[in-house]
């Protein structure tokens, strides 16, 4: 980030102060100096100057590195965004990476001067921006940058080179300014042509809220979370500066802090308790340890305890009882006041939801042993959940629960009003973060009433600490906090502090405290900074994996098969075609370009091809091919096969013909899966977390029944099944004949990673007359809750069609005993946590699960990076084993080129 401009101040909260702008040039003989110097220049105006690149659609590529601000006090509150304008360069030193400088003012012209040569590289015409400066307290900051993508600069080349004869070069103007005149700005720049795009979080001055004036937000609403956001930016840095910025921690880093949740801790033999005679379903022995360490949380128990805690007690000289904080090691004489809550963090399919409903129980039986004449003791439990998941809830309680021994209720839709004022007379209520964000904000029943306790089901929503729903969470008033999700940490450290600051742990409950005893330490690689994270997690999280406790949980079998399927003729020329491209383009790579965008593209491709031949191409690949010539194939051509998803930044391959994707939907964004399940609105369509837009599928497409039309467009021709859509189809009428009369019928889920390959399979199960049912990113909450109740009701519908990022939250597949994973996946726990939805707790069969590999073809590169992947997390705690980004990145880089020769 770079050092803002200042150019004003308002007085009083008032009308701006004077500007402080830079006078290089008189006013009149400096100005027509300017202009006889340009005279023959065509300078870009206001509504010209804004590039192609600011557009909304634009792709996101990495960070510039720039340096932090060190902004005065009082200069702004507020960055509204982004500008990304042209400026003119005349033969003069053009910088060829984001370079800081400063502006300087003389009437409508704008000489930009950088500040690593303090030379005037460019200059630009802006009556609006101009008028911007004069008119408001406005401050400037940004980047100016000669680069031209299209023709990368070579390793070795300077950093600033020589011009020859005029060119266009880019500007990245951040403005700052203040609350209160975001709209008037706004709209002064509106009117000129020039609109805000939103800046990388590296970019700008984080001690101040970001808010876009010009962003879409409805009545009630806040500015998304920037990670949630479409960010357009320029230089690909590949250093660890920009992602370090952001707080984003690399593989290695995620493996060592994964085996640190997932490193069991030891606690010797637990006495289990009697759980309460409200339940129906007895606890297995995890689930009653699970509630040995909620009662120790939730009531203090520090001497003695079970489980570790943040206040380890012992004892001093005077055989005194002293408790020392684990965080900062400072010693209390008093009891400290109970933690009152935890995580609870437990694989995927180990009973979360029970082991929650059996400390609710056991808390309601001690308040009806004890009296409480004259006192108002809080009794209610709040639960907080997706959307997805509020209706499988209720399921469970009345599962789990005797009938009438506890009252509970749903508060959720428009009519929750009506039972507002009644929610203190229930043991449970259930509620979502869709129905909690707009109660924060006007302090509505949620607010008002104290509970004894809130649940948050999939915690991992409130992981950013700016969005409104940690806001929301984070204002309740409760005596007792859990968080309950299966991913405590996605890709930031500071995931797990914001649940550290949701239970109010002690030294922790800021991101400041976090950053200080957790996360510096750890970023700087300090001896101790792994090791107090240890602490942490033991003394707040309890984890348990389905691997290390398979025997109590007593699950059927899973037996796991790795099927090789051989491409006919056809398909293997079409891959060994764009193969000899990817093998001649990532050799040509230099070292610092492994990581750009187009080698996932060149993968993309050729793990199309593998799944069915040339149905999944763009046309512009397949005129290649059809044509056999190379000269047609372009880096940008394949990079058009992947993009980045808007709200999470994880690869989308949201080009695909046929794919249902945001971006085919309107607005240009393209979302994952996942992130499209989750931004779903209840029985409606997704709106982009970017732009705002609500989208529409198209009429033809149906997630509903087994005739979908998706896949019938008039303008591509119809293929025939591929070598892997007849290896899973034999494979399930294979087992569907085995079964026979006297079993369960064989029902299988068959998930891939593109929904043009659900729609591929779905026309031949069509043909051959297949009842199935289908769920993906893009099916609504009802549409998934009818799909998932007809395979599992209906006898004649055999088969499931899901993407393997839609089978997430709130999906019971149990019913289904086979399992077919079309293409492997590029993470390992992605491929788990789908098959976990089969096997898990409730299922009654053994289940069958069979992966698709293509044989001698870049899947088998896709398979030995899962192995990679789970190899660095068994290793990476050990003293042997010292990974760092740059030696994984160059293992992989040298595997692939033996894959592509």
């Amino acid at each position: 980030m770079v050092v803002p401009e200042k150019r004003g101040v308002p007085a009083d909260g008032g009308r701006p102060g004077p500007k402080k702008v830079k006078h290089n040039l008189s006013d009149e003989t400096g100005l027509q100096h300017v202009i006889n110097s340009l005279a023959h220049i065509d300078l870009p105006n206001d509504r010209d100057s804004q590039t192609a690149d600011s557009s909304s659609h634009s792709k996101a590529r990495a960070p510039a590195t720039a340096t932090k601000p060190a902004p005065s006090v009082g200069a702004y509150d507020t960055c509204f965004g982004l500008i990304c304008m042209q400026a003119t360069s005349r033969g003069l030193i053009v910088p060829q990476e984001c370079t800081p400088f400063t502006l300087e003012f003389e009437g409508h012209v704008v000489s930009i001067t950088s500040k690593a040569t303090n030379e005037c590289v460019a200059v630009l015409v802006s009556e609006t921006l101009s008028c911007v400066v004069r008119q408001f307290a406005v401050t400037l900051a940004g980047t100016v940058c000669g680069k031209k993508p299209q023709r990368p600069r070579a390793a070795n080349s300077a950093a600033m080179i020589y011009a020859i004869g005029p060119q266009f070069i880019s500007v990245r103007l951040i403005v700052y300014g203040f609350m209160q005149q975001k709209d008037a700005i706004a709209n002064a720049l509106a009117e000129g042509g020039l609109f805000f795009q939103h800046p990388g979080e590296w970019e700008f001055d984080q001690s101040v809220k970001y808010l876009n004036p010009q962003y879409l937000l409805g009545p009630g609403q806040e500015m998304p979370p920037l990670e949630e956001l479409s960010v357009a930016t320029c230089c690909v840095t590949g250093g660890p500066r920009s992602a370090q910025v952001r707080g984003l921690l690399d593989e290695s880093a995620i493996s060592q802090i994964q085996r640190i949740f997932d490193t069991p801790t030891s606690l010797g033999l637990i006495e289990e308790i009697k759980p309460s005679s409200r339940l129906t379903t007895p606890l297995k022995r995890h689930q009653n340890e699970a509630l040995v360490m909620m009662i120790e949380k939730e009531q203090g128990i520090y001497e003695k305890a079970h489980f570790p805690t943040i206040w380890k007690a012992s004892k001093n000289s005077r055989d005194r009882v002293i408790y020392q904080n684990i965080v900062t090691e400072l010693f209390e004489v008093a009891h400290p006041p109970p933690l009152g809550g935890g995580i609870l963090a437990d694989d995927m399919g180990l009973g979360k939801t029970l082991s929650s409903l059996s400390i609710i129980c056991d808390h309601l039986d001690q308040l009806d042993k004890t009296s409480h004449v004259g006192l108002r003791v809080p009794r209610s439990t709040l639960i907080v959940t997706p959307k997805s998941t509020i209706y499988e809830w209720g399921k469970q309680i009345s599962l789990h629960i005797h009938p009438e021994k506890v009252r509970w209720m749903i508060y959720h839709g428009p009519n929750r009003q009506e039972t507002a004022c009644n929610l203190a007379e229930y043991d449970i209520v259930l509620t979502t973060y869709d129905t909690l964000r707009p109660e924060e904000t006007r302090k509505g029943p949620l607010f008002e009433n104290e509970w004894a306790r809130v649940i948050l089901d999939e915690a991992h929503r409130i992981r950013n600490r700016n969005s409104k729903t940690f806001t929301a969470v984070c204002g309740l008033r409760s005596q007792r906090r859990w968080c309950l999700t299966g991913t405590p940490i996605q890709n930031r450290l500071d995931d797990f502090g914001a649940l550290l600051a949701f239970i109010k742990t002690p030294s922790l409950s800021t991101k400041a405290l976090f950053d200080e005893y957790i996360a510096r330490p750890i970023q700087e690689n300090k001896k101790n900074g792994l090791k107090m994270l240890q602490k942490v997690v033991a003394a707040t999280c309890l984890r348990r994996t389905k691997d290390n406790h398979l025997t109590e949980l007593n699950l059927p079998r899973k037996l796991e098969k790795l099927e090789y399927v051989t491409m006919d003729r056809d398909d293997r020329e079409l891959y060994e075609f764009f193969k000899r491209f990817s093998f001649l383009s990532t050799k040509s790579e230099t070292t610092t370009q492994k990581q750009a965008p187009n080698v996932l593209a060149l993968l993309c491709m050729l793990r199309l091809i593998c799944d069915h031949g040339e149905a999944l191409l763009t046309n512009r690949a397949l005129k290649a091919w059809r044509e056999h010539d190379p000269k047609l194939l372009s880096l940008g051509m394949l990079e058009a096969n992947v993009t980045q998803c808007v709200s999470c930044h994880a690869q989308v391959d949201g080009a695909i013909p046929g794919n249902i994707t945001i971006e085919e939907l309107g607005c240009g964004h393209v979302l994952c899966d996942c992130c499209t399940a989750e931004a779903q609105n209840c029985g409606s369509q997704p709106s982009c977390p970017s732009c705002g837009m609500a989208g529409e599928l198209p009429a033809s497409f149906n997630t509903q029944s087994g005739s979908q039309e998706a896949s019938k467009s008039p303008e591509r021709r119809r293929y025939p099944p591929s070598a892997k859509v007849q290896a899973v189809l034999h494979n399930i009428s294979k087992r569907q004949g085995q079964a026979g009369s006297n079993v369960q019928p064989c029902k299988a889920v068959i998930f891939s990673h593109w929904t043009k390959m659900l729609d591929l399979i779905g026309n031949t199960l069509n043909e051959r007359g297949m009842a199935f049912q289908r769920i993906d990113g893009h099916s609504s909450l009802l549409q998934r809750k009818d799909s998932i109740e007809t395979f599992s009701s209906d006898p004649q519908c055999s088969i499931l069609l899901a993407s393997i990022g839609a089978a997430g939250e709130g999906i019971d597949l149990t019913i289904a005993n086979s399992v077919h994973i079309m293409e492997p996946h590029w993470n390992p726990m992605v491929e788990s946590q789908a098959v976990d939805r089969v096997h898990r707790i409730g299922q009654k069969q053994d289940i069958e699960v069979v992966r698709y590999v293509v044989q001698d073809s870049i899947e088998l590169y896709v398979r030995w990076v899962q192995n990679h992947k789970l190899q660095m997390i068994r290793e990476s705690l050990s003293s042997s084993s010292e990974h760092n980004a740059e030696t994984v990145s160059d293992v992989r880089w040298k595997k692939l080129l033996e894959f592509l020769e």
